[in-house]
């Protein structure tokens, strides 16, 4: 019995060494396969990770020294506050460039702050034109970079061939000028945020020189010098302009026959010439008409949103909202409102009365949705008139920044009774503490319902 049990201890003593020694060659492999990959599926993966982590990969092992001057997305985050921080990230900038040589780059970011080199700055970004940039992201985030440092730039970031995606970014509202020669063949998407035209004719050469664009993006961009913005463009898919004032006197135009979305959000005057041309393609628009009244002419206000709506009454994804009494308007006078024949999904802002009289024109309304965040509402009115879509084909309806107000419960309490195909009921309660949104949820559970299969999720 005595030999048996050493025997056993044995065998047992040589399975834990066998399975210690099994383990350790496990993680010996594990740790060496990530090295075995090739260079180019690590750099792939390096690529991915934020620039300071990838530097320190160089710490892993010898291989690993200089791999990270290889990956092809470079960031750079020069907002920084020390002066001796900045002038490290000058050197390391510097250095990092040198060791990559003649490798190219797919997207170059650029973040930059007061005190670093306006002179280091245009180095960069024109090694980065030079070694085939794809994608080009410059945030200047200092007053210090004047529009005559960026003069430097202009040859050569608006006559690079190989970018598709240009963002430009300004806090201080860079003046650009567009050179006569810009050409930007590939160029798909053109982000612009808090810069300023020098005139007219930078913007309408800068668009006419992309002719491969696909989406635009004006964000916040001063345009009150400008007598006429202009977006015309036969491949412009995506549009969005938002954000900025447009004065009295500018006029804009927008021509784009293959517009898919469009996303207007700027507060003009009811002066402002808006003219809307040739957008048969568009299926989603959305629009925020902020009007700022420089007269009481009241009819000119509704005769131009009734202009902007006409223009979209092709889209299947409708977003209206605004502070516009002109939207009020229109919506109390049935006449004025176009057809919808195609739209599926709708977003208004606002529950007083004349809403049903858009949705009479919106026969194969789906969604409705209503956006009370900015809505003041009045006293609650019971439609005159009763939309069909509501009742034979609405499915869905949302319901944002309901607060305590009496004429939005009533309004939920019509959609219910009316709805008679309705699935689902999703309502959002804002400001409102929580033993009074427990309260508020009970009492809209409560409510009768035309549709016995409707389902209610309250946020």
């Amino acid at each position: 019995m005595a030999i048996k049990r050493k025997q056993g201890f044995a065998n047992a003593e040589n399975l834990i060494t066998r399975g210690v020694k099994a383990r350790r060659i496990d993680e010996e492999d594990l740790a060496d396969r990530l090295s075995e990959l090739p260079d180019n599926v690590i750099l792939h993966i390096m690529s991915s990770l934020p620039m300071k982590e990838a530097v320190r990969t160089c710490l892993l092992s010898t291989r690993w020294k200089d791999l990270f001057t290889s990956i092809s997305n470079i960031e750079l985050d020069g907002v920084l506050r020390k002066g001796a921080l900045r002038n490290r990230f000058m050197e390391f900038v510097d250095g990092f460039l040198s060791l990559r040589k003649d490798i190219s780059v797919d997207r170059f970011r650029l973040c930059y702050g007061p005190g670093i080199d306006h002179r280091k700055i245009n180095e960069w970004i024109l090694y980065a034109v030079r070694h085939g940039v794809r994608e080009l992201e410059l945030i200047f985030q200092s007053g210090t970079f004047e529009t005559r440092h960026f003069t430097d730039l202009e040859l050569g970031v608006f006559t690079c061939k190989t970018l598709l995606t240009l963002r430009l970014f300004n806090l201080p509202s860079l003046v650009l000028t567009i050179p006569t020669h810009c050409c930007l063949p590939n160029l798909k998407g053109l982000h612009l945020t808090f810069l300023k035209f020098s005139d007219d004719e930078s913007i309408r050469r800068l668009l006419s020189s992309c002719n491969s664009l696909e989406e635009l993006l004006v964000q916040s961009c001063e345009l009150s010098n400008l007598n006429k913005l202009s977006v015309c463009h036969p491949t412009l898919k995506r549009l969005t302009i938002s954000g900025g004032f447009i004065a009295p006197s500018c006029e804009v135009e927008i021509d784009t026959p293959n517009l898919v979305f469009f996303d207007f959000g700027c507060v003009y005057c009811k002066e402002t010439r808006l003219s809307l041309r040739n957008l048969n393609s568009l299926s989603e628009a959305r629009i925020y008409i902020g009007f700022i009244a420089m007269s009481s002419n009241y009819c000119n206000v509704t005769d131009s949103v009734f202009d902007v709506m006409r223009a979209l009454s092709c889209v299947q994804s409708f977003h209206l909202t605004g502070i516009c009494s002109g939207i009020q308007a229109m919506l109390q006078r049935p006449s004025l409102i176009p057809e919808f024949p195609n739209l599926t999904f709708l977003k208004i802002g606002t529950c007083n009365a004349g809403w049903e009289n858009m949705l009479v024109r919106c026969p194969c309304l789906e969604t409705l949705a209503f956006e009370l965040e900015d809505v003041d509402p009045v006293d609650w009115r019971t439609p005159k008139k009763y939309p069909s879509c509501l009742r034979h084909h609405i499915k869905a309806i949302k319901i944002f920044a309901l607060k305590r107000k009496n004429i939005e419960f009533q309004l939920v309490e019509y959609l219910f009774k009316k709805a008679g195909v309705l699935e689902s009921l999703t309502v959002e309660i804002k400001s409102v503490p929580k033993r009074e949104q427990r309260m508020m949820s009970k009492n809209i559970c409560a409510l009768p319902k035309a549709s016995k299969k409707c389902h209610i999720l309250i946020i």
